[in-house]
């Protein structure tokens, strides 16, 4: 009886690391549900236009990507305009606010060139290192994976349904002007936009601030020129 014990405990350990969820296979799950890989592949840009009430006023956003590392994002506000301009060129980036341009190189230009991923997703299975597996969390009721993720802009902690696969939580810690401060981004309402499903409800907390940003129009493959990323 001793000599059937040993081999029992060994599959049984075996198959109890088949079962362990690591974060690859959260990731994979995730690009499958959106529409697989060969899909988001194809995708060589993408241009969004975003609305929401910021502690009563109107703001919109528009936000334009081009593979494989071009980005910009101007944010407007009613009764202020043009608050927020940022532009990267696949190498320096440049950001006016309140009439202000900073140039931005160095490791500031490492963090623009991590949002100018369309999917950063499929970025994280290059350095699968860099990923860990926290367990699961439930978010408004829903059973989520959580990761922990180092990238270019810090760390971040990430929420992954079990069911659907989607992304349903980012967690960024920030650097202000009052110190370090968490943005929480919640995502919902995944639509298809060609042959890839993309979130467009983006609901932000900041704190002291809460608003939903609304896509109104998302475009993938419109054909963007470089000219719109050239920092001047």
């Amino acid at each position: 009886m001793k000599n059937l014990v040993l081999p029992f405990l060994l599959v049984f350990s075996i198959a109890t690391k088949a079962q362990e969820t690591t974060p690859k296979m959260v990731i994979d799950k995730y690009l499958q549900s959106i529409g697989g890989k060969d899909a988001i592949d194809g995708i060589k840009d993408f241009s969004m236009d975003l609305t929401a009430e910021v502690q009563g006023q109107a703001m919109s956003m528009v936000v334009r990507k081009k593979m494989p590392n071009k980005f910009l994002t101007i944010v407007k506000v009613d009764g202020m305009g043009e608050v927020n301009n940022t532009v990267f060129d696949g190498v320096k980036g440049k950001m006016t606010q309140m009439g202000q341009d900073q140039i931005i190189e160095g490791d500031g230009a490492k963090a623009l060139e991590a949002q100018s991923n369309i999917i950063g997703e499929v970025v994280y299975l290059t350095d699968l290192g860099k990923l860990s597996y926290l367990g699961k969390e439930n978010i408004d009721g829903i059973e989520c994976h959580k990761l922990k993720i180092l990238n270019a802009a810090g760390e971040a902690e990430e929420f992954y349904e079990v069911i659907s696969g989607y992304k349903k939580r980012q967690i960024n810690e920030v650097e202000s002007p009052m110190g370090k401060m968490k943005i929480t981004i919640d995502y919902s309402d995944y639509k298809q936009v060609g042959t890839v499903k993309f979130p467009h409800s983006l609901k932000q907390d900041m704190g002291m601030m809460a608003f939903e940003l609304k896509a109104t129009d998302i475009k993938v493959n419109s054909g963007l020129e470089d000219v719109l990323f050239e920092v001047k």
